[in-house]
């Protein structure tokens, strides 16, 4: 399998762009690439499989408020369909878990639904524990 996983940097804006089309159908402006990829605390993972992009890894740095601690919060993991189940989503866990841990954060974290059974079976292959089974997310419309 030739997988390899990188992090997009803003020299990389045409990529991110193409991979933002091709997963959301979105069109977002390279200028706005460049700007997003520039700041150190997003991180955007792409698994490249024999040239193509495969699939992809959103995740950004959080720093806490009580302790001098940083963590990485996993926000999107996507892996296109002809590439599923040949280890894209293990690399780009691996790549950013790796990633964190050079850059001395404390841990990763994602969030997901119990009705999504794919994702939870995934994120327990990869590793992940469930802290507190009755967390709740609240979302504000802005």
């Amino acid at each position: 399998m030739g997988v390899t996983v990188r992090r997009l940097s803003a020299k990389d804006a045409p990529v991110a762009a193409q991979v933002v089309k091709s997963y959301s159908g979105k069109v977002v402006s390279e200028g706005y690439m460049v700007r997003f990829l520039g700041n150190p605390a997003n991180y955007l993972l792409v698994a490249d499989h024999d040239s193509e992009v495969a699939g992809f890894l959103l995740a950004y740095t959080l720093e806490r408020l009580k302790e001098a601690a940083r963590m990485v919060f996993i926000y999107e993991i996507e892996v296109a369909n002809c590439y599923r189940r040949i280890g894209i989503g293990t690399a780009l866990i691996e790549e950013i878990r790796d990633i964190a841990a050079r850059e001395g954060m404390v841990h990763a974290f994602v969030i997901t639904n119990y009705s999504n059974a794919g994702a939870v079976a995934f994120y327990r292959h990869t590793g992940a524990k469930i802290e507190n089974g009755d967390d709740v997310i609240f979302r504000y419309s802005l």
